[in-house]
Parts: C-alpha cells; sequence; structure tokens
C-alpha cells in the first residue's frame, strides 16, 4: 500500500479489508484478517454456487502490542469508534464503525474468544493477510450453536486447502488442530461435532466431486485429532463430561452472526 492510499473506507468490502491489511503493513503493526472476508481472500478457484456469500462486515485481529497505534490508524482511515463499548471491553475488543458504507468492523486483540478462547498473538505473521488456514476453521467451528454461514465457510477452506502441517504451506495444518484440540476437552467436543455438520452440510449443499473433497478432509481431520495424544488436563475434564458445561456462550455485538 502506497503514501497515496485512499484515507476513507472502500465501497466494496473485500477491496477495503486489502486496503485495511495494507495501511497496518505500512504502519508497521500487525493486523491479519479473520471471518468471512478472510475465507473469501483463501478461495483459490471458482467457487460453486452454494458457497458462495455476501460478508457484511469486516473482522480482524490485531497483536496486544499494537492495538493502541491501531486504534490512532482506523481513526485516521475513516473509522469511528464505539466509544462506550471500547471503553468496556478494550483490553479485549474493539469495535468501529464505516458509517459511509453502513460496515462495522470488529477487532479482536491477540485472540478470538466465542464459545472457546483461542490464542492467536504470536500466530499473526504466519500467513501475509489472514490468520492461517487450520485458525480460520477453528474460529468457523468453535461455536455450539454453529449457523448456516460457519458451516458454509468452513466447507470453503475445506474445499481449497489440502491437509498438511503448517509449514508446508498454505494448507490447514492439521498440527495446529490437534494442538488446540489436545489440550482441552471442550473445545475437541465442539469442533469434531461441528466438523460432522460440515460434512452433513456439504452432502446437502454440494455436487460430486466437490462434496467427496469436503467430506474427506473434514473425516480425516476428525480421525487425527481423536487419535492424537491428550494431556492429563484433557482427559480429567473428559471423565466430567457434559455434566458440567463446555463452553462459554458468548455475549453477540450487533451484527456479527451475520459474517
Amino acid at each position: 500500500m502506497t503514501a497515496t492510499a485512499p484515507s476513507r473506507p472502500l465501497a466494496d468490502v473485500q477491496d477495503e479489508a486489502g486496503r485495511l491489511v495494507g495501511l497496518t503493513d505500512d504502519g508497521g503493526l500487525v493486523m491479519r484478517l479473520i471471518g468471512g472476508t478472510a475465507v473469501a481472500w483463501h478461495c483459490h478457484g471458482e467457487q460453486p454456487p452454494a458457497l458462495r456469500r455476501s460478508y457484511g462486515d469486516i473482522d480482524v485481529v490485531v497483536r496486544r502490542a499494537d492495538q493502541r497505534r491501531l486504534r490512532s490508524l482506523l481513526e485516521a482511515s475513516g473509522y469511528e469508534p464505539d466509544q462506550e463499548f471500547n471503553a468496556v471491553h478494550g483490553a479485549r475488543r474493539l469495535l468501529y464503525y464505516d458509517r459511509p458504507n453502513g460496515r462495522q468492523l470488529d477487532v479482536f486483540i491477540g485472540e478470538f474468544r466465542m464459545c472457546h478462547q483461542l490464542d492467536l498473538d504470536g500466530r499473526l505473521t504466519l500467513d501475509p493477510a489472514t490468520l492461517t488456514p487450520a485458525d480460520l476453521l477453528l474460529t468457523k467451528l468453535q461455536v455450539v450453536q454453529v449457523n448456516a454461514k460457519d458451516l458454509t465457510d468452513a466447507a470453503s477452506l475445506l474445499l481449497w486447502h489440502d491437509l498438511g502441517e503448517e509449514r508446508s504451506g498454505d494448507v490447514i495444518g492439521t498440527d495446529r488442530l490437534t494442538d488446540v484440540t489436545s489440550r482441552d476437552w471442550g473445545w475437541f467436543v465442539t469442533f469434531t461435532e461441528n466438523l460432522g455438520r460440515v460434512e452433513r452440510a456439504a452432502a446437502d449443499m454440494l455436487a460430486a466431486p466437490d462434496a467427496d473433497v469436503v467430506s474427506t478432509r473434514a473425516a480425516r481431520i476428525a480421525e487425527v485429532v481423536e487419535q492424537a495424544p491428550k494431556t492429563i488436563r484433557w482427559k480429567a475434564r473428559a471423565r466430567v463430561g457434559r455434566r458440567v458445561p463446555w463452553y462459554e456462550l458468548p455475549e453477540e455485538v450487533a451484527g456479527e452472526r451475520g459474517r
């Protein structure tokens, strides 16, 4: 992004998502896209009609050390802060508005937390624009009451990415998935149950061979995380099981579940 880049948000949501990444790169900040615009970034071919969808808002994650600088940059770039929300939640999350385009910008600080917590502070340099495909899949499948858009985005990630270790490149890193789900039984339960929902949704939404690709990869991930060694803490929590809730109920911010 050059010094002549627009100082106001762009009308097209994907163009604006790219502008934001470029602005932070120029400023030496580390911020990455999350949510639907990030998933769209990882569509590497002609998207099947059933997986196409619109994106109303933009979500990003910033390193904890950069959040103060990001506030100044966003306000200089045409975003209006939600002063009340940011005063209360600013240690973990910030909310901004793009009034001319009727959009919301949600900033997660160092982590993504809905039903489970996903620490991201040290992982934002692994992809040049977004979270890694594995982290994107984790964010989409960590909500207990997963919705159709989450399942659609998860299916898209599975369709366009092979499985492998993260160091292999633009793949869904099964090593990252096992690292998260092998230390936290609650994470494991929510994630694997939602993988099954993705398989079933793909069978309904997609024709062969796309449905087969998504189903095979989802089943393989489920097998890998099931077979991975578990921590003592994981095993202790598994003995308690579903008698105690294994997830948090997230506070929703206006518009966020439609992304």
